[in-house]
């Protein structure tokens, strides 16, 4: 069996053809999705690219391999020591080697995300370019289709194949925007007033500070012709997503070719295809554009668009939909089992391979979600109900806990906390139940999202954030944040501090002193 994993960096399910959107964005993954089977309820188990990615390959949780962010020791994969991996969690593509596969990929993430434990998924790495990310489709084509044409005439390969296109900035020709610009109208929300609310929502990538950087101060857009400076309107809003789907239509039409390439070389009938993503994006959504900074529905769902040929094209039109509540640590099982591998012990996904021969399958009662990048959250999904947890809110105007019934509101925009108490209890004990079975037994290590949350999320100084935020008029919201952040602000260290600390503490315990003798300004 050849196989081709294509992984498209935040491509949003509900963005796409095979998932009901009502523009034309995915001619060519239609074609696929219609001898495919679909998942409708798929989610990254942890988000963003690192965190997710990593989950893929290992077949655990972010809270087990020890990658639940992209900064310092929130985002170090807990490796085997000695010469040998663990022979009971090792990589997907270490898995697939022993079973006689011979694994390759066309990526950039490992250099990206300096993530190199990936290459231990293949025997050959190729990079497209030199770029350490945000390589040009046509680019990612140019050289996967050389590996296929090269590889045509042999069996039993994996091909993991990275695009980037959907991933901010949009840098596809402004034609592919200005096509799905006219194809047909932008979603209704948010609307107007919507959009006016969300100034108050601070943070990288709200409406009024789109381009933030981590540097501080608000750049203009990178390319204007598919991005606002920032979302102040319902125009500046279609514009942003005239973008996105500029980007998702490039994307799909080099899809496009590499599926005519495996027409014209007779393998299209032998040549099992995935198509799926690392996270999705928010459009609004929490008050967040274009960024996937949060635990929340629009980041975590990703479309699985499954092919395997001789089983998935020859089932009926019923069976083509599954709507089982899955994670993406369920792929590398799923795998061994359509490939008769063995399932590797401490694995911790569960085999849908059943689904995609056509069978029922049951659900989990509820998967339970986790960022750590832009801020630092958990969530738990239901069928109907996201309850989302912050423990550190990063720069992001993050509330501490809310509750959404997603299937009535799929814009998160009533916040059922309070309303509905019997509920949010139910979603707290599940994620409580979740972080016992995972962390809070004998032989767990610690959660790594606890372990970090003095240092938080990477991107974003909350201090010049801030700032920032005073300089644009927006002390309030300045307030707000620091508000937020206070109770943090008291560091204790392990061991011995980063830096020497002895100025900062006379400082502080001559303030102290000032203020016990009397002295109301100190």
């Amino acid at each position: 069996m050849r196989i081709i994993y294509v992984d498209v960096d935040t491509l949003r399910a509900d963005h796409t053809t095979p998932y009901g959107y009502h523009r034309p964005t995915t001619p060519n993954l239609q074609k696929l999705a219609d001898r495919s089977v679909v998942f409708d309820r798929y989610y990254c188990s942890d988000s963003p690219c690192l965190p997710s990615r990593t989950a893929l390959t290992s077949g655990q949780f972010g809270i087990t391999n020890g990658v639940v962010g992209h900064f310092g020791a929130a985002a170090q994969f807990r490796m085997d020591a000695g010469h040998g991996p663990e022979p009971d969690r090792p990589l997907l593509g270490q898995t697939l080697g022993w079973g006689g596969y011979y694994t390759a990929a066309v990526s950039v993430f490992a250099e990206r995300h300096r993530a190199y434990f990936f290459h231990g998924n293949f025997r050959e790495s190729v990079r497209a370019t030199a770029n350490f990310g945000d390589e040009e489709a046509a680019d990612v084509n140019r050289a996967a289709i050389d590996w296929i044409r090269r590889h045509a005439d042999q069996d039993d390969w994996y091909l993991h194949l990275t695009y980037w296109d959907p991933h901010t900035d949009y840098t596809q020709p402004v034609e592919w925007t200005e096509r799905m610009a006219a194809s047909g109208p932008v979603q209704a929300w948010p609307d107007e007033e919507t959009i006016a609310a969300h100034a108050e929502v601070y943070g990288p990538r709200s409406a009024l500070d789109l381009h933030h950087t981590a540097q501080g101060g608000v750049s203009r857009s990178p390319v204007p012709h598919n991005m606002p400076d920032a979302v102040r309107d319902r125009a500046d809003f279609e514009h942003l997503i005239n973008g996105f789907d500029g980007a998702i239509a490039y994307w799909d039409h080099h899809f496009g070719q590499l599926m005519a390439t495996l027409a014209e070389l007779g393998i299209e009938q032998e040549t099992a295809v995935i198509v799926s993503a690392d996270h999705g994006e928010s459009f609004g959504e929490n008050g967040s554009y274009a960024e996937h900074g949060l635990a929340n529905e629009p980041t975590h769902r990703l479309p699985l668009v499954f092919h395997w040929p001789g089983v998935t094209d020859t089932l009926p039109e019923d069976a083509r939909r599954n709507d089982a509540l899955l994670y993406n640590i369920d792929l590398a099982p799923t795998l061994c089992e359509l490939l008769g591998l063995p399932i590797p012990h401490g694995w911790q996904g569960t085999s849908f391979a059943p689904a995609v021969r056509g069978e029922e399958i049951a659900s989990r009662e509820y998967l339970v979600l986790g960022h750590g990048a832009h801020t630092y959250q958990r969530a738990v999904r239901t069928r109907d109900h996201l309850y989302i947890r912050t423990y550190h809110p990063g720069c992001f105007r993050a509330e501490w806990e809310q509750l959404f019934d997603v299937t009535a509101d799929p814009h998160l925009t009533r916040d059922l906390l309070d309303a509905e108490p019997e509920l949010a209890t139910r979603m707290r004990a599940h994620l409580s139940e979740w972080w016992h079975t995972y962390a809070g037994r004998p032989g767990a290590l610690p959660d790594p999202m606890q372990a970090t949350l003095q240092t938080g999320p990477q991107y974003n100084d909350p201090v010049r954030y801030a700032q920032h935020l005073r300089d644009t008029g927006r002390a309030h919201l300045a307030e707000d944040l620091e508000a937020r952040l206070a109770h943090l602000t008291v560091p204790v260290s392990w061991h011995a501090p980063e830096q020497p600390m002895l100025p900062r503490l006379v400082g502080r315990w001559q303030e102290l002193m000032a203020r016990s003798a009397g002295n109301p300004s100190a």
